[in-house]
């Protein structure tokens, strides 16, 4: 059971991790792109995105040592990747709340962070896959 845990973790974090670094052209797909440079949306999206997805590889090439810090490592990682997709992103709020931003290119940009930061603070907060199922 442990390591479907560590799997469905790994799982997750890859798919938040695509969510993340694919809203920039997923944006401008559906025509609600934001007036920015590509080399922010990659420091904004791409980056953070790569670290997650990073974090799900080491998950899934096998899981943290029972009582070790890799697990609050990898928590810390993930939680500071959402942390930074959040903290580039909420200015545009105003922005689209006095209309100098379009409000969906907003919202778009803004919807990868706050389940990153969540997912983040749950693996520091909760236990270890081995300890949990003990």
């Amino acid at each position: 059971m442990p390591a479907l845990l560590t799997a469905r973790w790994a799982a997750t974090l890859a798919a938040l991790a695509l969510w993340a670094t694919s809203i920039p052209w997923l944006a401008e797909a559906l025509g609600q792109e934001l007036d920015v440079a590509t080399r922010l949306e990659i420091a904004d999206h791409v980056i953070p995105g790569l670290l997650l997805l990073a974090v799900a590889g080491l998950l899934a090439i096998g899981s943290p040592p029972s009582g070790s810090t890799s697990w609050l490592g990898a928590g810390a990682l993930v939680f500071l990747s959402g942390l930074w997709i959040t903290a580039t992103h909420v200015p545009l709020i105003p922005g689209a709340l006095d209309g100098t931003a379009p409000v969906g290119a907003a919202l778009l940009h803004l919807s990868a962070g706050p389940p990153v930061l969540a997912a983040g603070l749950w693996m520091m907060l909760a236990r270890p896959p081995e300890t949990a199922a003990s």
